[in-house]
């Protein structure tokens, strides 16, 4: 009989693999050997996002996190989903969780950044987005969604600065931006 790492193990190659669905059979196989390991949980999760399997992959989520409420990667795309289904408090709380336990993902900054720009908290996006490029100075994302929240402001000659350096970290869409702000 197989053991819960085997299944993990099978899981992780049919995931890696684009296998999604007979990932998420061996993960549950796993999580049915070892049903108070958080890291099952969240790879269950992240194969059942790209089954389209949004309310499985949130309850994963969440499971992992009553496992262990540190549970990073699970905090950060439990806010993802949050976001995209419009979810907004719940995101930022899940975003404040994450960064509180890692103060050093950009990524988290940005993400946050973003869901404050939709509840138009444009003073808060604009921290967030610095915060991300002060801990990675290259990131276009930042850079190009803090010019557009300048833009929202007004404040036309910082997105132009903004969008220039997205454009020159590799954010094609700030060209367009800067082109139409330049005309």
């Amino acid at each position: 009989m197989k053991t819960a790492e085997q299944f993990v193990a099978d899981g992780d190659l049919k995931f890696e693999s684009k296998d999604f669905k007979a990932a998420v059979n061996d993960y549950t196989k796993a999580i049915k050997l070892e049903p108070k390991n958080p890291d099952i949980y969240y790879n269950r999760g992240l194969a059942e996002v790209f089954l389209n399997k949004i309310g499985a992959a949130l309850e994963d989520f969440s499971t992992a996190l009553e496992l262990n409420p540190k549970h990073e990667d699970s905090l950060f795309n439990r806010a993802r989903i949050a976001a995209s289904l419009g979810s907004y408090e719940k995101a930022i709380a899940d975003y404040n969780a994450a960064i509180a336990l890692n103060n050093e993902d950009a990524e988290l900054f940005t993400n946050r950044g973003a869901v404050k720009l939709q509840i138009k908290d444009n003073q808060g996006a604009i921290n967030d987005f610095t915060s991300a490029l002060d801990i990675n100075p290259s990131d276009g994302k930042a850079f190009f969604n803090r010019g557009v929240t300048y833009l929202k402001m007004h404040s036309t000659e910082r997105a132009i600065q903004d969008f220039a350096m997205a454009y020159q970290n590799g954010v094609m869409q700030a060209k367009e931006m800067l082109t139409s702000l330049q005309n």
